[in-house]
Order: C-alpha cells, then sequence, then structure tokens
C-alpha cells in the first residue's frame, strides 16, 4: 500500500472516529466472503459504518484523540471496525445479532462516550433500547398519564351530568 492510501484511510478514519457516537472493533477472523457480506448490509442498510483496516493504521488514526485508550483491543488480525453515527446502541445491537447466526466473529472492544470499553460492556449496549425505542417510552408514559387524567376528568364531569339530571326528572316528575 502506498503513503499516500495509507495516509488518506488514517484521515478517512479520523473524521469517522470524531462523528461517531460509538465505535466497536472486531476480530473476523474466520469470516467466509458471504459472512462479511451478509454483515456490511445488515450494518449498511442501518447506516452504520463499517471498514477492515491494520491495526497500526487504526492506532493512527486514534493517536492524540479521546479514543486512544482503545489502542489495547487493537492487537493481532486486522480489525473490523463499526462506527454508530445516529446511535450508540444500533451497532453493538446489529453486531450481538449477527453473532446468534456466525460464531466466528468476536468483538474485541469498543469506544463509548470517549472511553475504552471492554467486550463485556458492549454486549450490555447491545442490550439497552435504542434512541427512538427510549422517545417512544418517553411519549407512552407522558401520553397515558395525560389518558389516565382525562379519563378522571370525563368520570367526575359525567357523574355531575348525572346529578344534575336525575335532579331535573325529579324537577319534573313533582
Amino acid at each position: 500500500m502506498l503513503r499516500q492510501q495509507k495516509h488518506d484511510i488514517i484521515e478517512k478514519m479520523k473524521s469517522d472516529f470524531a462523528r461517531a457516537q460509538a465505535v466497536l472493533f472486531l476480530d473476523f477472523t474466520g469470516l467466509t466472503v458471504a459472512e462479511a457480506n451478509g454483515l456490511r448490509i445488515k450494518l449498511r442498510a442501518a447506516q452504520v459504518g463499517y471498514r477492515v483496516a491494520k491495526n497500526t493504521l487504526v492506532k493512527q488514526a486514534i493517536a492524540g484523540t479521546a479514543y486512544e485508550g482503545a489502542g489495547k483491543w487493537l492487537k493481532g488480525t486486522p480489525t473490523g471496525v463499526v462506527f454508530g453515527f445516529e446511535d450508540p446502541v444500533t451497532p453493538a445491537r446489529l453486531t450481538y445479532e449477527f453473532l446468534k447466526d456466525c460464531q466466528h466473529l468476536k468483538v474485541k472492544g469498543g469506544v463509548l462516550d470517549a472511553k475504552a470499553i471492554g467486550p463485556q460492556e458492549v454486549e450490555a449496549l447491545s442490550k439497552m433500547p435504542s434512541r427512538p425505542e427510549m422517545q417512544a417510552q418517553v411519549v407512552g408514559m407522558i401520553l397515558g398519564v395525560g389518558g389516565a387524567l382525562a379519563s378522571q376528568l370525563k368520570f367526575a364531569a359525567g357523574r355531575i351530568v348525572g346529578a344534575i339530571e336525575a335532579k331535573v326528572k325529579k324537577d319534573e316528575a313533582a
């Protein structure tokens, strides 16, 4: 690989690291071409970035940044780097869903909020609800409280109307 190509790869990865909310490092040893393509397609469909790079290039891309502590995960074979641009949970969830079907792939570690995290933390992250799911839960809770309040007000108003109607019928009968 030419020096200029390496420089271009490092610069592209630096920009990806800068805009990523979460980054995962994968060991894809033993992954077949079909499995690798399946992973790429799954990640691309969710707007999650994926790149395979030599560990030395990744280390150069994170040198001098908040991600530098993640260098301890960059050992051995070249690393698959998963970038979560939109949501930090989605890349972890998709990776662990893919792991159910493919035993070759292993999570080395990752970065979340500029802090290096291990495989156990990545797995815990994959089990969290995503941002849209959490927003839906909050909206559901708010609507639930609002609906309960409206039904209580409607019930009280209905009792008042019922009492007035009973009084009117009683007065008409008398």
